[in-house]
């Protein structure tokens, strides 16, 4: 069996490719059930394992304990915050990770009465290939899948939610016209946690393989830290969802007037989890829709609050009924998303203009057809949402031109990232490879300071999985023995990696070597001459490559070894890393 996850931080999604059909699908786990799984995990005070939406549904006990948002915290390493957030040594966000994708794909098997997984395709975080602090993201949740819930490493495929999402697009819009994608894809990805906007460039042939590249992106929410340095789950759907709920008790005067309720509180937690079900269902989309869609265009619809108060749900809290209104709907939006969003997209606009010359903002932008906007995410799909960034983009001003979101199968923007995930599995869709950060070796001078950086594989290029990139004298030439820089008494003399994360080959962030990192390069000879390179997997697990010169007629029978990087937190400190420039 072929599938693809998104593995999300408030909900997961799983797809596959129906080979007869010619269709990729969402998997349902019961009859009348959405797609989405809540990401949620409760433990009894026997021990019972809960996941998915039977964990959810107990939130607000008091006899379980229930963890949430356990992806985005497998990089942290802060004990303290983990334990405020209910971990400890036997229940890490590791083990909740493996417990959950373990019932997933047990599920999965189960639903589906099949035995195994041919491949499966999981998707990732941005951040996680553009920050050094959460590098190791991708290598733990394949060091869980391989190891920890047994499935053989050549049948795991990770990638990032940009990717799959803009395989999933491409390929819809080549299913559509017949013709092939090759342009840029802006992508708002919009969930319980995190607002995440990624500009991706795709080329596509004939065959159906696309180079899709990581152009630019933000966001905010726990994808994005702080300026405390740490995730918050907020400026996303859970954030606004418990804004709608704490103006409800406020006018109900269940709570005062600017105070806030226990977000923790088994009634406020039910009051969400009870919003949250009826915001989704069919009758309460339509009644949104209707009210709000009733103003003409989202800068309107401000004024509802000269009207009446219009019921849209009747919530209980503490035995009470507490009515929410679709005042209350819009200014929690107002409050928690709107003045976010708007910021966000006007700083990724400016990257956008500048990289395809052209406005996005304008409807003329979208007359060549080269240039895409797609909502993606369950909060995408939210009505203010999908208006708020209508306005932003004139996407009504001269719709009979305008081919912007055109032929992109929009309305499965929330599956999009499982979907093409899905797509990759089954080999409808080939990415070709680019690396997401530069990687090499750093030197000083004698005296201590910074010297220069030696990149093996640069920011965005293309590469072949697995296959090494030396360090070269001359980088506008070929790889070539001769043009290789040679380097003599490896061993004691190399202390020190670099990554980068833009173009730059002058800026880096220098990584000194951990204990375990050294005592590994004590297979580095200690004479002769050498070449040293670098190699990059299919899910960015990194090998340091030395090899015997040839530059200066050497021979020499010793064939090099190859250090694989599997832990970057364990073989180098990355708390004491910061960004040089020479």
């Amino acid at each position: 069996m072929k599938i693809g996850i998104d593995f999300g931080s408030t909900y997961s999604t799983v797809s596959k490719y129906d080979e007869i059909l010619n269709h990729v699908t969402a998997i349902t786990f019961s009859e009348g059930e959405p797609a989405s799984i809540p990401s949620v995990v409760s433990v009894s005070k026997k021990g019972q394992i809960t996941c998915g939406k039977g964990a959810k549904d107990q939130a607000g006990k008091k006899t379980v304990r229930i963890f949430e948002a356990f992806k985005m915290l497998l990089t942290e390493t802060n004990q303290e915050m983990l334990r405020r957030r209910g971990y400890d040594e036997e229940y890490t966000p590791r083990r909740i990770t493996k417990l959950f994708l373990e019932s997933v794909l047990d599920g999965v098997l189960r639903r589906e009465n099949d035995k195994g997984f041919e491949d499966l395709v999981i998707c990732v975080p941005e951040i996680w290939s553009s920050k050094v602090a959460t590098l190791d993201g991708r290598l733990i949740l394949r060091d869980i899948l391989i190891n920890d819930i047994d499935i053989p490493v050549e049948h795991v495929q990770i990638v990032t939610e940009p990717e799959a999402a803009s395989a999933f697009f491409a390929y819809n819009y080549e299913k559509q016209t017949g013709r092939n994608f090759n342009g840029h894809l802006l992508l708002i990805d919009y969930g319980g946690g995190t607002l995440d906007i990624t500009l991706t460039k795709v080329t596509s042939d004939q065959q159906g393989i696309m180079e899709i590249r990581y152009v630019d992106g933000g966001g905010a929410g726990e994808n994005h830290p702080d300026q405390s340095g740490g995730g918050t789950i907020g400026s996303a759907g859970i954030a606004y969802m418990q804004s709608v709920v704490t103006h409800a008790l406020q006018d109900a005067g269940v709570v005062g007037q600017g105070e806030s309720p226990d977000y923790a509180a088994p009634d406020f937690i039910a009051a969400v989890r009870d919003l949250e079900s009826q915001l989704k269902s069919a009758e309460r989309i339509r009644d949104i829709e209707d009210t709000f869609g009733a103003y003409g265009s989202y800068r309107k619809i401000s004024r509802i609050f000269r009207e009446e108060a219009i019921d849209f749900i009747t919530l209980e809290y503490d035995e009470e009924e507490v009515p929410v209104t679709f005042q209350h709907l819009f200014l929690a939006y107002q409050e928690t998303i709107e003045q976010v969003l708007s910021e966000e997209i006007r700083k990724i606009n400016e990257k956008v203009q500048k990289c395809i010359g052209k406005d996005p903002c304008e409807p003329e932008t979208g007359i060549q057809d080269d240039f895409k906007i797609a909502l993606v995410g369950g909060f995408g799909s939210f009505f203010l949402v999908k208006q708020q960034v209508a306005e932003i983009y004139r996407l009504d001003a001269n719709a009979n031109i305008d081919l912007r979101t055109k032929n992109i199968t929009a309305e499965k923007r929330e599956q999009a990232i499982s979907l093409g995930a899905a797509l990759l599995a089954a080999g409808k869709v080939v990415l070709q490879k680019t690396a997401r950060y530069s990687i090499g070796l750093f030197t000083r001078s004698s005296d201590g300071r910074p010297e220069k950086f030696y990149y093996a594989i640069k920011y965005h290029q293309m590469i072949k999985s697995g296959h090494p990139y030396f360090i070269l004298e001359d980088e506008e030439k070929t790889d070539e023995p001769g043009n290789r820089t040679t380097w003599g008494a490896l061993y004691g003399n190399i202390d020190s990696f670099v990554i980068g994360f833009d173009e730059s080959v002058n800026r880096g962030a220098p990584m000194r070597l951990r204990p375990v990192m050294l005592e590994r390069l004590k297979q580095l000879p200690q004479l002769g001459f050498w070449n040293c390179g670098f190699s990059m997997d299919e899910n960015e697990v990194v090998s340091f490559h030395v090899v015997p010169s040839q530059r200066f007629g050497l021979q020499a029978a010793d064939k090099g070894i190859e250090i694989p990087l599997e832990s970057y937190s364990e073989m180098f400190d990355l708390t004491a890393i910061s960004e040089v420039t020479i």
